[in-house]
């Protein structure tokens, strides 16, 4: 299974600060309608046990076509809440007849915030 490093790129996060959004499209495939009704995308990052991030459809991630979405923009204060260090999770979908599968893993990396 594909692992996600956030951030992409040369990128950092530093907590605190504006956490750019992140777009994901993919050619259908997979043979998912993400606008179809009942669709599901969930997205989970724990520091250990503590779950950080808990993000999902309307609440964090966007469905813009049937085949992308994207991970809605975390805004700095949001981002001063989150610790730093690197953190592991998943993103899953659910389709409309209720069946999931998890797309990719996460490995989130957030640095300390220095200063104030």
């Amino acid at each position: 299974m594909e692992i996600l490093n956030i951030p992409l790129g040369d990128s950092n996060i530093v907590q605190g600060d504006t956490i750019p959004e992140i777009l994901f499209q993919f050619d259908n495939t997979l043979g998912i309608n993400l606008q179809a009704v009942g669709v599901i995308i969930k997205m989970q990052v724990y520091n250990q046990s503590n779950k950080i991030i808990d993000i999902s459809n309307g609440n964090g991630i966007t469905i813009l076509t049937t085949n992308s979405f994207k991970i809605n923009e975390v805004t700095k204060t949001i981002s001063s809440l989150l610790p730093h260090g690197s953190f592991i999770g998943d993103l899953e979908i659910t389709d409309s007849s209720g069946k999931r599968f998890t797309y990719f893993r996460v490995k989130y990396t957030i640095q300390k915030q220095y200063t104030k």
